[in-house]
């Protein structure tokens, strides 16, 4: 009896001395095994998922990184890629407010405005890991840089 005494007392201590640092990687390790998961159901509901073309043109966000939004400014958007089912007036969120909503595995610094001409073939399901009913849509060819409408800058409020 006197073992377990002094194993729970080591143990005690050692979890009471273990630095904050290491617990916080702790939990981004998990949350990083997480958003794997489901990135790889993502990938796997987009691909059973059937390309239909758009009845009538679309203007749709995408919530990138600076370095990101430059390349796409520049060559274009890729196949495959996310953006939000639609567009609604007022300001941007916050870069943590969309990451939440939108269920991104990346704290975005950009909004980009895409616009989607009529005849666009395009995936539409529902958002993984982000808010219950919000919708994303999926081109299934590349979109040129001449259909990019505006990026703008997102507010962080992480100090």
């Amino acid at each position: 009896m006197a073992f377990f005494r002094r194993l729970g007392a080591v143990l005690l201590a050692a979890i009471l001395c273990l630095p904050v640092a290491e617990a916080g990687s702790l939990s981004k390790t998990f949350a990083r095994a997480a958003m794997s998961k489901i990135l790889k159901r993502d990938l796997a509901r987009d691909a059973a998922t059937a390309a239909k073309p758009l009845a009538r043109s679309r203007q749709v966000w995408r919530y990138t990184t600076r370095t990101q939004a430059a390349r796409e400014a520049r060559y274009g958007l890729a196949p495959r890629r996310h953006m939000t089912s639609q567009t609604t007036r007022g300001r941007p969120p916050s870069a943590s407010t969309a990451q939440h909503h939108y269920g991104l595995p990346k704290r975005p610094q950009i909004r980009e405005t895409w616009r989607l001409p009529a005849g666009t073939p395009v995936r539409s399901n529902k958002v993984l890991g982000g808010a219950p009913g919000v919708g994303e849509l999926t081109s299934s060819k590349r979109l040129p840089p001449e259909n990019l409408v505006r990026t703008m800058p997102l507010k962080s409020w992480k100090r």
